[in-house]
């Protein structure tokens, strides 16, 4: 027999899974019911045992049926009385959601028989806002949707906390719209070649495979040429700093000091000497950036003591905003863990933070960025050939400006720091690695 669920008794039509107590009373014979999805193959397995005459119940969650229908199977000699009370149902189903499906904007046209485009007119990294559309092509609704914007190709895998109660994961955001069946999500370039990728999830957590689609775009913003000079404090210096030939400074055995004398013929660069002493950091004369806008910075530090303990925070390099607070920040946690911080108007802090601490008197390369339109920061450090990246998403307010502040570097900082960018837009790894190239010997600012 098969009884109606869907749209009966205040369930709704599209109910995908029914929780009820069912009581076999006055059975003729011994055996068992079984309790299945209306048009589905019987399986043989047994929700209720019983003997001759026996009253027995017991709770049945099972999946229901496209007409909305449970059907109970009585495997037995004999006939008996089935009860069946209804006491909660699920909206999700109970296998994972289908896979969703990414439409891109017309703006974008997808190569024939791909999930990836190039951006019409060629497009720029860090410009431009493309609205995708992700929709549940399966029977039932999901829950919602969660996606993640980055350089492909992209994360492999959902975290296991994720709901419409955390709407923001690391890099993931979840958007839950009316009935699960379709959302609409604003994604910027995030390189040259970006990423987007989307799971479903239901209603009893089932997470779908992930979709993804790649667009391409042609143009990158300008590589920073302006030199911002930086006036050094009384307690600091600029020193001289012996250079691979790519960029890389030569391991020392100290960051205090000359460290050019043991490469004699090597090209060198200047780098800014601090002692951490209260008051002591460089300073320029205007702002780099406008930090309530999408910014990338990158730079070489070289920490004597990275990880001072307590609650002490090294500046490398921050942004004042127009009041005078600090609108954006690279900065090294008291365990010695490089990260960005940007405060938004309401007062959020907003932080990504490699979980890796730095090691003493040893240099590492860090790029980082604020992406307004993906609602982003990302970081990146290397040091003895291992490199790392890191993204978290930002809060939707709005950001801090700094349109008439300085820049201060190394406040509280004890040791060296080489080749500093601070642009306005999103450079690309390759262009961070270039802009390494317009640093001289006599360079003693920041690159803009």
């Amino acid at each position: 027999m098969s009884f109606q669920v869907g749209g009966v008794s205040g369930i709704p039509a599209s109910v995908s899974a029914v929780v009820f107590n069912l009581t076999v009373t006055g059975p003729q014979s011994f055996g068992f019911v079984s309790a299945f999805a209306s048009g589905t193959e019987r399986p043989n397995a047994s929700n209720v045992n019983f003997g001759v005459g026996q009253t027995v119940a017991n709770s049945v969650t099972v999946p229901v049926g496209a007409d909305g229908k449970v059907t109970l199977f009585n495997r037995s000699a004999g006939t008996s009385h089935l009860i069946a009370d209804v006491s909660g149902y699920f909206m999700g189903k109970l296998l994972p959601p289908e896979t969703p499906v990414i439409t891109p904007p017309t703006s974008i046209t997808t190569i024939t028989g791909t999930n990836t485009g190039t951006v019409n007119g060629g497009g720029t990294v860090g410009v431009g806002q493309y609205d995708f559309s992700i929709s549940e092509p399966g029977t039932y609704p999901a829950r919602g949707f969660a996606y993640a914007v980055s350089d492909a190709p992209g994360p492999t895998s959902l975290p296991v906390t994720l709901s419409c109660d955390t709407p923001r994961v690391r890099e993931f955001v979840v958007v839950c719209p009316a009935e699960g069946r379709k959302a609409t999500v604003t994604v910027g370039p995030a390189d040259r070649f970006t990423s987007l990728k989307v799971w479903a999830f239901d209603y009893v957590g089932n997470v779908s495979y992930p979709a993804s689609y790649e667009f391409r775009v042609t143009n990158t913003v300008p590589v920073p040429a302006t030199v911002l000079p930086i006036t050094a404090p009384s307690g600091g210096s600029w020193v001289p700093v012996a250079i691979q030939a790519n960029g890389t400074p030569y391991a020392t055995e100290s960051c205090e000091g000359d460290a050019s004398a043991g490469y004699p013929g090597s090209p060198t660069g200047n780098a800014l000497q601090l002692n951490g002493l209260p008051g002591q950091f460089g300073e320029t004369l205007s702002p780099a950036v406008n930090t309530a806008e999408s910014f990338s910075v990158s730079g070489w530090f070289c920490p004597t003591n990275p990880a001072p303990g307590g609650n002490a925070i090294q500046s490398l390099i921050a942004q004042l905003s127009d009041t005078g607070d600090l609108a954006a920040a690279v900065r090294l946690s008291a365990q010695g863990q490089p990260e960005l911080d940007t405060w938004t108007t309401g007062g959020t802090l907003d932080q990504v933070q490699i979980l890796t601490g730095q090691t003493s008197n040893q240099w590492f390369f860090l790029t980082a960025v604020y992406d307004k339109v993906n609602q982003q920061l990302r970081m990146t450090a290397s040091s003895a050939g291992y490199s790392g990246t890191w993204t978290t998403v930002a809060a939707t307010q709005t950001h801090l400006p700094s349109t008439t502040q300085p820049i201060r570097l190394g406040e509280g900082f004890t040791g060296q720091i080489l080749n500093l960018v601070m642009t306005q837009g999103i450079l690309t790894r390759e262009q961070f690695s270039w802009v390494q190239k317009q640093f001289g010997p006599s360079t003693q600012g920041i690159l803009r």
